[in-house]
Formats: structure tokens, C-alpha cells, sequence
């Protein structure tokens, strides 16, 4: 399940759609009906997962939904294996109100005293007389609540002046729902049925089987059996919804729609036309066809990224839909990128489940995985295996943090459980993969995967059991391997050199942890590394590859006669680690070979500078010359590489009186082409002008402040307001940024007008995202207002804040107002606006601080607070060593930074070459 949106939003979507345990007030809590025992004698329930005595065989659910009212009423009816005699059942169940509860065994229905755990998410079902070893069923009478804060379990959304009710279980919201077995070890089927009002439909995992009329003038719609799934695969909707019919998918020619809300249909065109496209080439990839017998795909409001569901994948409508005249480019790669990692999933994590959250990389890590390498067949123009080297680098990034997790970390409380869904996980993951396919061929890889999921279907998995797959096929053990990168934390840096004596020419490899300035290692790290070793021969190239398995390695050129005129360490830019070429490899290098480098191999490269500046192992000066040069390449991958760079020259490393320069700098190097590029598309341009475009204009008029460009996008903004056709689709975020960043309170009063009054979803996210962008601090005080706001939604309007502490002017405003009103937005109180699981976020308003006294307030505030929220501690955590970081680099590289200022010289730019 990736979050996909903006960027600058990322923050918040975690925040909004993070898993995990509230504590409610026991004063609060749901109360069973049934009696229970005295707590005396009450059993102790569990505290992280259930006990394997009893285990679920199948589940029959029916619920009565009405979208406009918030409590719904279930009967769960759960067939039981029982291995060990027991007086108690331990299921999952948070925020319900059972009614009844009986057990039936040999034919006897019992009653069942219920039992509830203090932290609210376990219910125990016990009778006087144990349950024999066999079979027994549990049937459960009970009410919940679909809430209209979180995104999280059940949740209601207006769309349109319509309710609808949706759902998102993973990784531990199913219980929010019906009382389950909400571990992904317990895979077994699932039968639904909905009584609804009247004009509102029901979907979920499976087809339809039949509908009949109730008679309080209702729907009831009844549901075929799953193949067995974990609860967190489970989901539904409910509501007025539209349906527009695609081509039947895949080699079982299943029934495939997108699924919207009402009157939105044209809106799901492109999804319609590609999503058939995309289930194809993985069947082609996998030789194995999709499993599953219909493939919804179905459009959610306020939904954080997708949601791979088998049978009902949900996608946030931002994400899915656009009306025709205002789509672009930008959002049908992103809806298709990501519909190949939800589809891919129909394998890695539908097909073969995870058996426990500690392999969740087994779902994530290859779904994001197999992306570009869908991509780079089924749409070659794309670029994909250029943007998998730049996931690759960010993906480094993260991982440069002493907090960061393992992709394969142990599972030890509900707080490890939130914090597996981040970049390590899905981006380290990928890279890993990625690598590994490299050094093993990707026919024994892909033969490796074949194995794997052809003896495991339709059941669970662990990392050994992939791991064994892909040895058995690669003829070799590949845990060694591996399993460095998958269960330690870091990467490596690699320092190459070159040595030419009298024998054959050579590189010498050695390797330690790469971490950034701020960051001390507690003790030497060494991975099993696989490096291959482009290097020049004459005219052509060639490659020699190895496995740094200690220190220090030595890979023998072998084709070379002489010494080659450059190496590179790192060839296609596949490797998980960082480069750092030393003495004459460094020189020959810059000197001939960068353009003997592929595109890949660049991106490569320029995220390696950028990373040994950060480090303190290279001038942050010289980085940046790199950055004025490789700026002015034709080639988009390039110039969004640069881009990657431009934290060397932060504003938070700057004192205020070097602002201007860092401007005029911004407005030299990426101005003309942004001029030159204009904010109009033209006849006959690339695809990739055509996104590069928005990105080059936005740098240079938002933050280069460019007055031309300023002038021209404040004049723009002000006839989108009125007409959302004056501007193209793919700049009306550029034009909006650079107008709110260099706007006034003018600007700011007519789009709070427009906000207040926008009735359209979309647009009115557009706006918000407009209001984001001022820099002014008391506009930016009296746009976070909106949160409170009567009329607006919560879940659309936080943001703001996580966008104001980007800005080194408006990041003190954002930390006062998540401080000022913390009890407001994730208090016990249940008009708090945000859910409590969004409490472990919240740290995230300090990240961009760079400074020990932010620092403090930072952890003074936060520590505390961080404790008693899902995943608070280890996202607390991660902020703070990020500070730790940014105040490290300012004092090393700042004094570069400024020089490097004081060093240019400005000149007319050379006139630029075509964009790619």
C-alpha cells in the first residue's frame, strides 16, 4: 500500500492513514451487554498476538450499513478449530459493543461471558465448560462505528453532497470492524452480506451473488465465498456508486470496473484502459495467471495512497480519477505506477501472505519492486529503470539514520507493526532486490520468485521460504547475501581505487557504514556486498564483478591491457550502496569518462556527490559546481537529479542575509529554461518537456523568485480562480506554489473565499495545497485556522501545517500551532479532530528544524507524548537525529556553501539544448 501523493503531503498522509492501537479511556469504552465475570476471575487476555489453541476455519459476516449514520450493527458468525482444550476464545475486537456471544460445540450452543482487554483491542469469549479438541463455531452479536475522522477501519466520507462508507484493515483495522482473528497467519475464507437503504449499493472482495428487496424498502446483497485471505485483505464499500465497465482482465478473462462515485464514470477512463494492460504483463512475468475471481477497482475520497484488497482494490480518488480537460501526464503515470505495485501484489502478499507484520518487505518490498520492472516493458519511453536508480538514492537517504529500521525488524509491540510501513521497507527493499537480481541474471531470479509462489499459494510465507526458493533455482546459497542487507540497518560505503602497477590493472574495494554528519556508528559494519565494475577498454566497455564480503576486496580487471581511462564501481547504478572514488579513479572519471556513463549510471553518480557532501567527505562547493553544470544537460533525468542535490544549498544552512544570493543562484541555473520552457505546453513536445516543465518553472520562479516568472503565475492564479481552464492541468500546482509563495493577503483573502465555498473535492484540494505555499507567517497563522473550521474537513486541511514547517520563515508557526493545540488534534477527548493513531506522527512538524535550541523544544515537547502514541518513540526518534544532522552539516558545510555563493559569476546562460 503506497502513499503516493503530493509530496509535500507525505507526511500527513502517514499521519492520517497510520495503523494502529487507540487507547480509549476505559470511562469510554463499549460495554458488552452479555455479563461478564467478575475481574477477579476474568482471564488474561493477550498482548500482541492471539494464543494458537484455537485458530479460525471460515468466516460468514453480515452488517446493516446506512452511509448516513455512523453505527452499524454485524453478526459474525466464525467457524473454530480448537487443538487444546480451553474455557476462553481470545479474538481481536476494538471499539464494538457485543450484544451477544455464543459457542457452539457438538451441537450445544453455549453463552459466552465476553471479556475486554484494557487496551481495547482484544475480546474474550469464555464458557464454564472447556471446548474439547475439534470443531466449534462462535457467533457474535454486535455494534461499531464507521467514523468520519480517521481513514482507518470502517469510515464515512460525503462526496458529492452523497455518504458512502469504506474501509482500510491493514495492517490491524479489521477489528475495528468485526470481531477476528486480525493476524495475517489466519488465511482462511470469507462470506458477506449487506443490508443497505435504499439507492445505495454494497461491493466488496468477491462477486455479487444475488440482491433482493427488504422490507423496510432497503437492499440486501449477498456475497460468493473468498479464497482464503488474512483479515487485512478484507474490504467493502457502501453507497450511491456508478460503475464503468472495463475490458475483461487477464488469461481467466475476469470482470473488471472501476468503480466511482456517483456521476463520475468518464473520470475513470484512462484507469479503465490500462488496468487490463497491467494485469497482463504480470501474469506474463509471474506464469501464473491472476487468482481471483473479479477485479474492482474502486475510487476513495481522503484514502491515503492505494490498497491492494483481491477483488476490490481502492485508490484515492485524487490518484484515480480526472475529468478528461483537466488530466495530465504526471497523474496517469503516478495512477499507473502505482496500480502495477497494488497488482503486483495480487502475488506478493494476496496470492502468498506474509505470515507475521517482520516479513512485511515479502508484500511491499517486492510490489515496489516489480514496478519498474513491469514498467520499463510495458511502457519503454517512461524512463523506469532511470527512476528506479532515483528511488534507489532516496531510498539511501533514509536509510543514513542510526534509527532507521531493518527491512526485516523484529516485531516486538503494535508500535513496530506502525512503524514497518516506511521507506525502508517498500524503497531499501526494492533497492535490495533489485540488486540481487543483478547478480544472479534476472532469469534466475524471476525463476526463483516462479518457485516461491507456485509452493506457497494460497497460503503463508516466510523470508525463508523465499530465500530457500531463489537459492534452489540460483544453484547457490543466497541467504549470506541477502540476509546482511535484510537484517541489519545501513548501507555501505564503498570507496574504490584504482591501482595500475606492473601487473593487471585492478580496483581495490573496502567498505564501512556510510552516515551523514550528526551521525556516530556504535561499532563496524560489514555487509556481503555484490559490485560490478564498469570500466573502459579502448573504445568499448566492460565489466567485472565481485562480492565485497569483509573490508576489503580486490576485483582484477581482466579485459584491460593497459590502465583504463576511468572505472565506475557501480555499474547500471544497481548496487545498494554508496560509491566514493578515490585518488586517480576520481580524477579519470571526471576527466573522460562521465560521458561514457548511461543515464542510469549518472543519476547514480550525482546522488553518490550529493550523499558524500552530506557526509562532510566532499565540499559542499564542489557538489554544487556539479549541480550548476549538470543542470543545463538536456536530459530531464539529469536536471531532476540536480534538483535531488539542492538540500547543499538549503535555507536552513543560510543565514537570512544569504537568502537573496541562494535565490539568484536557483534563478541563473534553472531560469532560462524554465523562461524558455514557459507555462503553456506546445504542439509536438515530448512527454518528458512536458514534465519536466512544471518541476524547472516552480524551482525557479517559487523559490528563485524570477520575475517574470513570479508575475506571470500570480497573473494565472488569479484567472484559475475563476476559470480552472485559464491554466494547463499539469501547471496548476506550479502556478498555484509560486503565486502563494510570493503572494499577499489579497491573494490569500480570495482563496479562503474560494475554499470556503469550493464544493468539488479536487478543486478544493487544490486550493488547500494553494494555501500551503505562503511564506508570509501570519498568513500562514490565519490559514491554519481552517483546521478548526466548521465546515471543513480535518483530514484535508492538517496538512497545511506539515507544508508550513518545511519553510525555514514559517516553521516555528507550524511547531506552535501541532503544540499549542495537541490535545485538540489527537486528544483522549472524542472531539479531538484527528484520530489518536495520528498522535505518533505529529513529531514529523520538527523534521526540517536545524538548530539546538529547536532541537530541544522539539524533544521537550514530543518525548513524552511520543511514548503513549502508535510508533511515536522510533518516529520521534528519527526526527530528532535528522536535526541532529542538518545542524551538523551547517556547521561543516555552510562556510562552503557561502563560498561557493561568493565564487560564481554570473553570465548569459548558454543557449540550452531540446529537452528530452
Amino acid at each position: 500500500m503506497p502513499n503516493l501523493l503530493r509530496p509535500v503531503a507525505l507526511a500527513t498522509v502517514a499521519l492520517l492513514s497510520a495503523c494502529g492501537a487507540r487507547q480509549t479511556p476505559p470511562a469510554t469504552e463499549p460495554v458488552a451487554t452479555t455479563a461478564a465475570a467478575p475481574s477477579a476471575a476474568a482471564p488474561t487476555p493477550p498482548t500482541l498476538r492471539l494464543p494458537k489453541d484455537v485458530r479460525p476455519k471460515g468466516y460468514t459476516v453480515e452488517l446493516t450499513l446506512d452511509p448516513k449514520a455512523s453505527a452499524f450493527q454485524g453478526v459474525a458468525e466464525i467457524g473454530l478449530d480448537v487443538s487444546k482444550p480451553t474455557t476462553v476464545v481470545w479474538l481481536h475486537g476494538k471499539n464494538l459493543t457485543v450484544k451477544q456471544a455464543t459457542l457452539t460445540q457438538g451441537g450445544t450452543p453455549r453463552e459466552a461471558t465476553v471479556h475486554k482487554s484494557e487496551a481495547g483491542d482484544f475480546l474474550g469469549f469464555s464458557v464454564k465448560e472447556p471446548l474439547t479438541l475439534g470443531t466449534a463455531k462462535l457467533r457474535i452479536v454486535y455494534e461499531g462505528v464507521a467514523s468520519e475522522k480517521e481513514t482507518d477501519g470502517a469510515f464515512r466520507v460525503n462526496e458529492g453532497g452523497d455518504w458512502y462508507v469504506f474501509t482500510q484493515f491493514e495492517p490491524i483495522e479489521a477489528r475495528r470492524v468485526f470481531p477476528c482473528f486480525d493476524e495475517p497467519e489466519f488465511k482462511v475464507p470469507w462470506q458477506f452480506t449487506f443490508h443497505v437503504p435504499a439507492g445505495n449499493v454494497a461491493v466488496t472482495n468477491t462477486p455479487q451473488l444475488g440482491e433482493e428487496a427488504r422490507p423496510d424498502g432497503g437492499r440486501t446483497y449477498r456475497f460468493g465465498r473468498t479464497q482464503p485471505l488474512p483479515s487485512y485483505l478484507i474490504a467493502f464499500g457502501v453507497g450511491p456508486f456508478d460503475f464503468l465497465e472495463a475490458a475483461d482482465s487477464g488469461q481467466k478473462k475476469v470482470k473488471t470496473r472501476i468503480i466511482t462515485p456517483r456521476g463520475r464514470t468518464v473520470e475513470g477512463t484512462y484507469a479503465a484502459k490500462v488496468t487490463p494492460e497491467i494485469l497482463a504483463a504480470l501474469e506474463a512475468y509471474f506464469g501464473i495467471p491472476y487468482a481471483y475471481e473479479k477485479l474492482d477497482v474502486i475510487a476513495v475520497p481522503l484514502l491515503g495512497g492505494a490498497m491492494e484488497h483481491p477483488g476490490l482494490v481502492t485508490f484515492n480518488s485524487g490518484l484515480i480519477l480526472s475529468k478528461p480537460e483537466e488530466d495530465s501526464i504526471g497523474r496517469q503515470r503516478a495512477f499507473a505506477d502505482t496500480q502495477v505495485h497494488e497488482l503486483g501484489h495480487q502475488w506478493f502478499g494476496n496470492l502468498v501472505t506474509l505470515a507475521w507484520w517482520d516479513d512485511l518487505w515479502l508484500n511491499e518490498s517486492f510490489a515496489s519492486w516489480v514496478t519498474p520492472r513491469i514498467i520499463e516493458s510495458w511502457q519503454p519511453t517512461w524512463d523506469a529503470p532511470v527512476e528506479r536508480v532515483q528511488d534507489r538514492s532516496r531510498s539511501l537517504d533514509s536509510d543514513s539514520l542510526l534509527s532507521a529500521r531493518r527491512i526485516r525488524q523484529p516485531i516486538d509491540s503494535a508500535n513496530d507493526i506502525h512503524n514497518a510501513f516506511d521507506g525502508i521497507t517498500y524503497g531499501k527493499g526494492s533497492a535490495v532486490l533489485t540488486m540481487t537480481e543483478e547478480w544472479l541474471g534476472r532469469e534466475v531470479f524471476r525463476k526463483g520468485i516462479q518457485r516461491y509462489m507456485k509452493k506457497h499459494a494460497h497460503g503463508n510465507a516466510t523470508a525463508k521460504d523465499f530465500l530457500d526458493a531463489l537459492s534452489a533455482e540460483a544453484g547457490q546459497d543466497v541467504t549470506g547475501v541477502l540476509g546482511t542487507f535484510l537484517d541489519q540497518g545501513g548501507a555501505p560505503l564503498v570507496t574504490a581505487t584504482l591501482e595500475c602497477g606492473a601487473g593487471q590493472p585492478k580496483v581495490v574495494l573496502t567498505q564501512q557504514r556510510y552516515l551523514r554528519l550528526g551521525s556516530k556508528a556504535p561499532q563496524p559494519q560489514t555487509w556481503k556486498v555484490p559490485v560490478c565494475v564498469k570500466y573502459a577498454v579502448g573504445s568499448k566497455d566492460a565489466k567485472a564483478c565481485t562480492v565485497l564480503e569483509g573490508e576489503r576486496a580486490e576485483v582484477a580487471l581482466t579485459e584491460a591491457k593497459t590502465c583504463p581511462a576511468w572505472v565506475f564501481p557501480n555499474a547500471e547504478g544497481a548496487g545498494f550502496f554508496r560509491i566514493q572514488l578515490a585518488g586517480e579513479a576520481a580524477k579519470k572519471l571526471t576527466k573522460t569518462g562521465m560521458a561514457k556513463l548511461s543515464r542510469a549510471e549518472r543519476v547514480a553518480l550525482l546522488g553518490d556527490v550529493r550523499a558524500l557532501a552530506l557526509a562532510g567527505a566532499l565540499p559542499a562547493s564542489e557538489a554544487l559546481a556539479l549541480v550548476e553544470r549538470a543542470a543545463q544537460d538536456p536530459d530531464r533525468a539529469i536536471v531532476e537529479s540536480t534538483m535531488e542535490m539542492l538540500d547543499l544549498v538549503s535555507l536552513r544552512l543560510l543565514p537570512e542575509s544569504r537568502h537573496a544570493d541562494r535565490a539568484r543562484f536557483l534563478r541563473e541555473t534553472y531560469g532560462p529554461r524554465a523562461r524558455e520552457l514557459g507555462f503553456a505546453p506546445r504542439k509536438g513536445e515530448s512527454e518528458d518537456t512536458r514534465l519536466l516543465r512544471p518541476r524547472v518553472i516552480r524551482l525557479a520562479g517559487r523559490d528563485g523568485a524570477d520575475p517574470k516568472l513570479v508575475a506571470e503565475a500570480k497573473g494565472l492564479a488569479d484567472k484559475w480562480l475563476v476559470n480552472p481552464a485559464a491554466v494547463d492541468p499539469e501547471m496548476v500546482d506550479a502556478v498555484l506554489s509560486i503565486a502563494a509563495a510570493h503572494g499577499d493577503a489579497t491573494f490569500q483573502q480570495k482563496l479562503l473565499t474560494a475554499v470556503r465555498a469550493e464544493k468539488e473535492r479536487s478543486r478544493r484540494g487544490e486550493m488547500i495545497f494553494a494555501l500551503s505555499g505562503f511564506t508570509d507567517p501570519e498568513l500562514v497563522k490565519q490559514n491554519l485556522g481552517l483546521v478548526f473550521e466548521k465546515g471543513m474537513d480535518p483530514r484535508e486541511t492538517v496538512w497545511m501545517a506539515f507544508a508550513a514547517s518545511q519553510h525555514v520563515k514559517t516553521q516555528g508557526v507550524a511547531f506552535d500551532f501541532v503544540t499549542k493545540n495537541y490535545d485538540k488534534l489527537v486528544g483522549d477527548s472524542p472531539d479531538a479532530l484527528l484520530p489518536q493513531d495520528a498522535a505518533g506522527r505529529l513529531s514529523f512538524v520538527g523534521r526540517s528544524f536545524c538548530g539546538e535550541e529547536q532541537r530541544k523544544a522539539l524533544a521537550d515537547f514530543f518525548t513524552p507524548r511520543a511514548e503513549k502514541a502508535p510508533g511515536g518513540p522510533r518516529t520521534l526518534a528519527q526526527v530528532l537525529e535528522s536535526v541532529d544532522q542538518c545542524v551538523a552539516l551547517k556547521a561543516a558545510q555552510a562556510q562552503s556553501v557561502e563560498s561557493f555563493l561568493d565564487g560564481r559569476v554570473t553570465h548569459p546562460q548558454p543557449k540550452l539544448q531540446k529537452t528530452r
